[in-house]
């Protein structure tokens, strides 16, 4: 539960506000993208000026191009706050490297987040460790915040908690995520509709590109990951983004026998980044973090200080095998 204290102190910021930017984590997933416009969009219903943004790469996944309110977005080169800053969904600064200037820059910052490893770098933190998604607190909170309801804003936040309760099936799926599912449907959201969005709009290339990634799915006995590799070089053979990745990974997770599940995505700059996903509570969380990142206890991710593909795979299988992991500890 968010102290009411917190909760009336970040009320004040946005009644003081003429103006807000609100901020999401780098490589933005749905509930990052879904809250920041959900919340983007109540602001500015409420007449603030609000412009929304992340770090570069700056581009909207391609399967949440759907949603209302992307006309908000503003690269983080042009961004000029004047007065409040709200960041979602992000555990640290150290999420939101376009913006080190402006987060040191004497503003305000609420900061709106639902990770366990969240460093409360906010001049007011609104932290729900239990949520399970960040548009889910978004959503418990706005009318604390003096805001409301449209079927816009809740179409972004549902897309929020479906991404990140995989579709209602993880184990953060709890009791009032669902209740809160049923009131944003109440409020005009067509759930069969975002689904066919978010889920069944995907192109032939991708396809194509996830049948010839899946047929190089590695499976190790002895540490229990299951991996892909993604090179610049795949994405270029079949025309598709990084952005159209993320979810990927959950066909990894359908391979029965795996303990974790890995997708190393090679960028542009060639630096690995290595989204991760395990069963049986498997704390990968605690890995990502050893190594630079973050996240959940079953989802998380890093980006790779190694130099390519199978320097980044070593070190995460001996991160896997120190931590007891392996399938000889189970």
């Amino acid at each position: 539960m968010i102290e009411r204290e917190v909760l009336e102190d970040a009320s004040a910021l946005i009644r003081g506000s003429g103006s807000v930017v609100i901020l999401g984590h780098q490589y933005p997933d749905g509930d990052a993208v879904g809250s920041v416009l959900g919340l983007g969009l109540m602001l500015r219903d409420l007449g603030k000026t609000v412009e929304v943004s992340w770090p570069e790469p700056f581009e909207v996944p391609g399967r949440l191009t759907f949603l209302p309110g992307l006309d908000m977005m503003v690269g983080p080169d042009k961004l000029e706050p004047e007065d409040l800053i709200v960041t979602v969904d992000c555990a640290s600064r150290e999420r939101l490297p376009d913006f080190n200037k402006i987060l040191r820059g004497g503003f305000n910052v609420v900061n709106i987040d639902h990770h366990t490893d969240n460093t409360m770098f906010g001049t007011v933190n609104i932290v729900d460790k239990d949520a399970a998604a960040t548009a889910e607190i978004v959503y418990l909170i706005h009318r604390d915040l003096g805001l409301e309801l449209t079927e816009d804003a809740a179409v972004c936040l549902y897309t929020g908690i479906l991404t990140d309760t995989g579709k209602f099936q993880f184990n953060n799926t709890s009791v009032e995520t669902l209740k809160v599912a049923s009131e944003l449907a109440a409020a005009g959201v067509k759930p069969s509709w975002i689904y066919e969005n978010v889920y069944q709009s995907d192109s032939l290339n991708y396809l194509l590109f996830t049948g010839d990634a899946l047929s190089r799915c590695v499976l190790e006995e002895d540490t229990g990951l299951t991996y892909v590799f993604i090179s610049q070089e795949n994405l270029k053979r079949f025309g598709v983004r990084m952005s159209e990745t993320e979810d990927l990974i959950d066909s990894l997770r359908a391979l029965k026998t795996h303990r974790i599940a890995a997708l190393f995505k090679e960028l542009e700059s060639g630096t690995i980044r290595v989204s991760m996903r395990s069963r049986n509570d498997i704390d990968i969380g605690s890995i990502a973090r050893k190594l630079g990142g973050g996240g959940h206890k079953v989802a998380a991710g890093y980006t790779s200080s190694r130099n390519g593909f199978e320097d980044t795979l070593n070190e995460l299988r001996r991160e896997i095998i120190e931590a007891g992991w392996g399938t000889d500890n189970r």
